[in-house]
């Protein structure tokens, strides 16, 4: 009967070490699962124009998704945030600071794209999902990857030349048509700036942060809020191209900028962004 006994225990044991090494080997196998970032089968590159505004608790949630987004999808989407609104406004939030984030075409694209009627909220590529044009942050990821399997209309480039000395920023934004496309197709330009330390309520941090750093800062537009006519049609294999000037004010940091080019195609009260692109100012 001993022996027996000591024979069911030297079985119950090695049945153990079995299941502790099979647990040990199922756990190292897990732990080299890497999460790879979203490759679609074309290249097509999407647009996220995100509003948001120092004085909004909540809109930290949403950089911290683009930042998420930018990760999933790095060389097919761009992302610019926009201060604009009532939490951007410093008259009538002194608490977070004197320094005026907004853009001169801050509020025309508040109106073009809105009614912004919560934060944090943002545009994909200007297309509506379910009738609505400016969507929760939980949104974003799905309504990117509708969009990137689908062949973009138009193929765009940009070159440009940043003098040091002078801070005069030269652009040019060139275009061809990889099908025809009809309708006021509009080309519109960014300048947005990260690392941008300044005020900002945070409700994650706990309050106020006085060091926050802002990313993709719309600063600037070189075309209007809804952009420059360009043409009324594209065929295949036509071209385009536009050139821009700018002198970069002296309190923007040129090592930090991007340039953003989109074209959209108007077409009644639906404006689809066609394709878009981006290109560090100062390279």
């Amino acid at each position: 009967m001993k022996n027996r006994i000591i024979n069911i225990s030297v079985a119950c044991m090695w049945k153990a070490c079995l299941f502790s090494g099979l647990l040990f080997l199922f756990a190292c196998e897990e732990q080299k699962r890497v999460i790879e970032p979203f490759v679609p089968s074309g290249n097509r590159v999407v647009l996220l124009e995100e509003f948001t505004g120092k004085a909004c608790t909540h809109c930290p949630k949403g950089s911290r998704e683009i930042e998420n987004l930018l990760t999933l999808f790095p060389n097919n989407l761009v992302a610019v945030s926009i201060h604009a609104g009532p939490f951007a406004d410093p008259a009538s939030n002194p608490t977070y600071g004197p320094n005026d984030l907004r853009a001169p075409q801050a509020q025309d694209l508040f109106t073009l794209l809105g009614p912004v009627l919560f934060y944090p909220t943002g545009s994909v590529n200007r297309v509506p999902v379910s009738g609505d044009m400016q969507l929760t942050l939980n949104q974003w990821a799905s309504a990117i990857s509708a969009i990137l399997d689908e062949e973009p209309a138009i193929e765009l480039s940009i070159e440009n030349e940043y003098n040091d000395a002078s801070r005069e920023l030269q652009v040019t934004v060139s275009g061809i048509g990889k099908y025809s496309v009809s309708g006021d197709l509009r080309l519109s330009v960014m300048l947005v700036e990260s690392n941008i330390v300044d005020f900002q309520s945070d409700i994650e941090a706990g309050g106020l942060v006085t060091d926050y750093v802002h990313k993709h800062v719309l600063r600037d537009m070189l075309t209007p809020a809804n952009g420059t006519s360009i043409l009324s049609s594209i065929a295949t294999g036509q071209t385009f191209s536009q050139s821009f000037t700018k002198t970069i004010p002296p309190e923007w940091n040129a090592d930090n900028m991007e340039i953003i080019a989109f074209v959209t195609n108007t077409q009644g009260t639906t404006f689809p962004v066609l394709q878009a692109t981006s290109v560090h100012l100062a390279d």
